[in-house]
């Protein structure tokens, strides 16, 4: 090859080529983004008149949390949980997880590599939870929410439709306590109450580093950068704690 041909041919630096490389794999989970502020103090709380107690048998809370090259998914154990209701309204509750049962459970790894990344969360680079066992999440306040005119909070541009909760109707905003940090957490989620069953569904992503979840989140680690996003599913189910006749 001649050196005026070598010379016109692109030369890639590390950088560019890393640039490259981001753009082709993008692995960003695209749904609502929670808002997340400094913790909130509830507001007064009306007379409650039934409570309903978490089915932590029925009910779930999964994550999904995406490196540069992949994504992975897994679970946060719910230990229990009661929401408050009156005049057949949410008002109020509180939600425990025990940290300990953090795991992820992603049908693409092996048992193997599903037992590394577990043992990984667990330790002191996330979730620390021989010394924090439990996290919290306590409802503060909570508003009607009209999905068909309201547009959805911090949507980004593209959306991952099968996460997104698309007929919310209410907007909830709650302290959720990691580790030794609080913060307040506002997202849409769909509230139904059926006589002695309470349904509730929220899909939307949070920014750990928001919680000192800082592992691997500086984008300058290149491919071994883990997002700071993390993407949060909540399926609950809650029964009447003296069931109506």
């Amino acid at each position: 090859m001649s050196s005026r041909r070598q010379h016109l041919l692109p030369t890639f630096t590390p950088a560019i080529v890393l640039m490259l490389l981001l753009a082709a794999c993008d692995t960003s989970i695209k749904t609502d983004e929670a808002e997340v502020g400094a913790p909130e103090i509830a507001r007064q709380p009306a007379p409650v008149s039934d409570i309903y107690h978490v089915d932590t048998a029925k009910s779930k809370l999964t994550w999904i949390g995406a490196k540069i090259t992949g994504r992975h998914n897994g679970v946060f154990e719910i230990n229990s949980g009661e929401l408050h209701i009156t005049n057949n309204e949410l008002t109020g509750g509180k939600i425990d997880l025990n940290m300990l049962g953090t795991r992820s459970d992603d049908k693409t790894l092996n048992e193997d590599s599903n037992k590394k990344l577990t043992t990984n969360l667990r330790s002191a680079n996330f979730f620390d939870v021989e010394r924090y066992p439990t996290a919290s999440f306590v409802i503060t306040a909570i508003s009607p929410y009209d999905s068909t005119t309201r547009k959805p909070i911090n949507t980004p541009p593209a959306l991952d439709s099968k996460l997104r909760i698309t007929d919310a109707t209410h907007l909830l905003t709650g302290n959720l306590t990691i580790k030794d940090k609080t913060r307040s957490v506002r997202f849409p989620a769909k509230i139904a109450l059926q006589g002695n069953v309470l349904k509730a569904r929220a899909n939307f992503n949070i920014d750990r580093t928001k919680w000192g979840l800082v592992y691997r989140a500086d984008k300058s680690m290149g491919n071994q950068t883990i997002r700071p996003e993390v993407n949060i599913d909540i399926d609950l189910i809650a029964t009447r704690a003296t069931p109506t006749p």
